[in-house]
């Protein structure tokens, strides 16, 4: 199982820079440019086979890879010699700047199929039936009277079949105030008309109704080899109770396990009218307490239920295109509140954490290894395009500080320029590598 896991990282992160360099690959062949060597990997070669003008090479080193082009190396000052057409060189800056820019805009592009591959295959994701779960005290909706287990009908006079139509119509109102009609009681219930106040989150303007979706007590997914794939539950499964309490929903299912780290807890379930039971243990699991610190919690290794609908090809490609674009600005998000110092520097992993991620997400199965790799993708962009030394958006600044100055750097420049990005990124890597150590010992 160990074994499956390791090739499962080696696959995920193996695609991911394939993507990249193949990126560079077929755009440096598409300008006329002649590509020496494709090569996963860095390092000794352990084997090459050369077709054309190209060697591709799988390289001893498999933390990366490069496109070796032909005519790249600055020339000393004084060298007139004339380039040959294949050169990286003797070609104008808008066509370096394709080659340079298309590894990172690949993996924009491979995030993107991914994802809608994934929505075409599994669906999407829905909250299900507009059933109001837990009710924030002191929230608009506490204050306007809705109650846990209310069946929500109509938003604003339209019937409303499903939690996604609430939020929906709720954030189209512009009076600061919506009218719902909720059943409440035992089916069919009573009708109850329910003014509810509409508001944004004072910090990210988001819309804050303070209640949330009833998800029923049922296992989702089970991670491979956690506590609870150990005990036997599987996915379907209803909780019944934990430790003779009975659980209603999942979140108070989640809220007992959460707090009970390490402490031995009977679970009670049913699968097909059978009862089973087990003593499961909570083991140490991180929960991100918003942009800025991480809490340790008790997970068991188990997710919520979801429901899914199902997708056509036109409408994967758009929902793929605006998952990908609402992940691309929060990940910014991300990077601009570390630099501005609104995000915690602990919230950042190394290669082990990456390693760790990936090998957990082989754990919980297809749907969300391939969601890992997409989310991945999207880091691989935007941190190749940043405009620092021996990264792709380095050597656009480069080329856009060549077009200002109508030269480009000189041999010594450009060497300082890179051993710069060297030092810097190795104490990176080094200062990452140690911190992850020393929080998985």
């Amino acid at each position: 199982m160990i074994r499956f896991y390791l090739y499962a990282i080696v696959f995920n992160l193996g695609i991911l820079i394939f993507v990249h360099e193949l990126g560079h690959y077929l755009a440096a062949r598409a300008s006329g440019v002649t590509v020496e060597r494709f090569s996963m990997g860095f390092g000794p070669r352990i084997l090459k086979f050369t077709r054309g003008a190209t060697e591709y090479a799988l390289s001893a080193i498999p933390f990366g890879g490069y496109v070796k082009m032909a005519g790249t190396e600055q020339r000393p000052e004084g060298d007139t010699a004339e380039l040959g057409p294949g050169a990286f060189l003797s070609k104008r800056i808008g066509i370096r700047a394709i080659i340079v820019a298309a590894g990172p805009v690949t993996n924009l592009v491979w995030a993107v199929l991914v994802a809608t591959g994934l929505l075409l295959f599994t669906g999407i994701q829905t909250l299900g039936e507009p059933v109001v779960g837990e009710v924030e005290g002191g929230s608009p909706a506490a204050v306007a009277g809705l109650l846990p287990r209310d069946h929500i009908m109509s938003v604003g006079g339209t019937d409303v079949g499903s939690w996604e139509d609430v939020v929906r119509l709720a954030a189209l109102d512009e009076d600061g105030s919506v009218e719902l009609v909720v059943s409440r009681g035992a089916d069919p219930g009573v009708l109850v008309d329910v003014t509810l106040a509409v508001a944004g989150d004072e910090e990210t303007g988001e819309l804050d109704l303070g209640l949330t979706a009833y998800v029923p007590p049922v296992v989702g997914d089970v991670l491979s080899g956690g506590p609870a794939d150990r005990a036997g539950m599987r996915a379907g499964d209803v909780i019944v109770t934990i430790d003779d309490v009975e659980i209603a929903s999942w979140s108070e299912l989640g809220g007992i396990i959460y707090e009970s780290l390490g402490e031995e807890l009977t679970i009670v379930w049913e699968r097909d009218a059978e009862v089973m039971s087990a003593v499961v243990v909570p083991e140490e699991g991180d929960e991100p307490v918003g942009m800025t610190e991480v809490r340790t919690v008790g997970m068991i290794g188990i997710m919520r239920p979801w429901e899914v609908r199902r997708l056509g090809p036109g409408e994967a490609v758009v929902t793929a295109v605006r998952f990908t674009a609402a992940n691309l600005r929060m990940i910014v998000e991300f990077f601009v509140g570390l630099a501005t110092g609104q995000v915690a520097g602990s919230m950042v992993g190394g290669p082990i954490k990456v390693i760790q991620l990936a090998s957990e997400s082989a754990r919980w199965g297809a749907t969300y290894f391939f969601g890992f790799m997409a989310f991945m993708s999207l880091n691989l962009f935007l941190i190749n395009m940043l405009p620092l030394p021996i990264l792709d958006g380095g050597h656009l600044l480069l080329m856009v500080l060549e077009k200002v100055r109508r030269r480009g750097l000189t041999e010594r420049q450009l060497m300082v320029w890179q051993q710069t990005g060297l030092v810097f990124f190795a104490g990176l890597m080094i200062f990452l590598l140690v911190r992850d150590a020393l929080s998985f010992s």
